[in-house]
């Protein structure tokens, strides 16, 4: 193949590193950073983007890219999130080519295989995570349902839109009210106003209480608020306990949640 036997073999065994995972198993050594740029040329490692490595050797030869293999490469402390965070939850309702995770770093959106990275850099802000497996039966950080439904709340259009919003959060079977509420209480009145919505619609099959529903439309402020676009085509739908406009008729958007 035209570079060393240890170098094969590394990439005969990982599908996706960074330059660091490497060098740490090559350490201090420029020729073997030179047989992977050979590799490279060669056809037998791809670069989706400076620092970032995907193996066509091996076992990999034929095998596309696990995108969160993908994304864990180019930042090993990644937090799934959003769209992504849905999918690994097992209540997305729609395949998507979009592959989002927040970072502690600045990075740009890159694309590869037919897939959008898409980085979100925390800031200094926590997010509530967990590992799950996914169906390749290895294990992620991704937000954890509560952290997922605020942050899709706080943003629908990573969450796929809300039509594609409703019906995945609407397909959790438990949330933990009370972190919810926790998550969210340094939110934007208009989060909150969303939010409040949904655990109206859903109170009976999360176990939300009347009191939770009232301390929530306590702290609304005047409104108007909206659910996915304050300007024109403008949501039109008035729902008046939330003081909400909602881009659909509230006994639609109330079945996409329930379905």
């Amino acid at each position: 193949m035209g570079f060393g036997m240890a170098i094969k073999g590394y990439l005969d065994t990982h599908g996706a590193f960074s330059i660091g995972d490497f060098e740490r198993s090559f350490p201090g050594s420029q020729s073997d950073r030179n047989l992977l740029s050979r590799a490279v040329r060669r056809g037998a490692v791809d670069r989706p983007r400076r620092g970032l490595y995907v193996s066509r050797s091996g076992q990999f030869a034929h095998r596309v890219a696990e995108p969160l293999d993908v994304a864990a490469a180019v930042d090993d402390d990644a937090v799934f999130c959003y769209l992504t965070a849905l999918r690994l939850h097992g209540v997305a309702q729609d395949v998507t080519y979009q592959t989002h995770f927040y970072t502690r770093r600045d990075l740009d959106r890159f694309a590869y295989g037919g897939q959008l990275y898409v980085s979100h850099r925390l800031s200094g802000r926590t997010v509530d995570a967990e590992r799950l497996l996914a169906a390749s039966v290895s294990a992620y950080q991704v937000t954890t349902a509560e952290q997922t439904l605020v942050d899709c709340l706080s943003r629908p259009g990573l969450a796929g839109g809300p039509e594609h919003l409703a019906r995945s959060v609407g397909g959790f079977a438990y949330l933990d009210i009370c972190k919810v509420l926790g998550l969210a209480t340094a939110a934007p009145r208009s989060v909150l106003a969303r939010l409040g919505w949904v655990l109206d619609v859903k109170q009976a099959g999360w176990g939300v209480t009347g009191a939770q529903l009232a301390a929530l439309r306590d702290r609304l402020g005047q409104g108007p608020y909206y659910f996915w676009s304050s300007k024109p085509p403008k949501d039109s739908y008035w729902v008046n306990r939330w003081r909400l406009y909602a881009p659909s008729p509230e006994q639609e958007m109330a079945s996409w949640l329930s379905l």
